[in-house]
């Protein structure tokens, strides 16, 4: 007759438990990388959105005023009317230097050409890749080195 062990013990060694924490370690890690590279895009994706809106509402001011605006306030102030009110965006008054608190910041700055304002530019912060203040520009070709546009 054979007899068996009626006293062994079933079960995992540490050594079994510490490789599937390992493993279970390294996909969370893969995770959390991912998850931040979308949010980084999806925050660029929007900061360039926000831009191009006021890009666009600048182009339908100058459209039905003949003049750019002389102040962010012309845009952001104006009857709800008018089509080129500006809703949802957070216009500010200096160049962006560090990553604003909400990617629907931006900084509008105005292009002087002899007297008048020649075009517009705004500024977006981009969070993907190599971080930093881009720019969009509407009425200019080269880049302008104003002052942000005041209220």
């Amino acid at each position: 007759m054979s007899q068996t062990n009626i006293n062994s013990k079933s079960g995992f060694t540490i050594v079994e438990l510490l490789i599937v924490i390992v493993v279970i370690a390294i996909l969370a890690a893969i995770t959390i990388v991912a998850y931040n590279g979308v949010t980084a895009r999806a925050n660029t994706t929007s900061a360039q959105s926000a831009a191009a809106t006021v890009i666009k509402k600048i182009e339908v001011y100058n459209a039905e005023e003949s003049q750019y605006p002389a102040t962010v306030g012309a845009l952001t102030g104006a009857a709800q009317s008018k089509s080129y009110n500006l809703t949802g965006v957070t216009p500010v008054f200096a160049a962006i230097t560090a990553q604003p608190t909400s990617p629907n910041t931006v900084a509008v700055y105005r292009c002087p050409a002899t007297g008048t304002i020649g075009g517009m530019q705004v500024e977006y912060w981009k969070y993907d890749g190599t971080p930093g203040a881009q720019k969009l520009s509407t009425g200019v070709t080269t880049s302008c080195s104003a002052t942000p546009l005041a209220s």
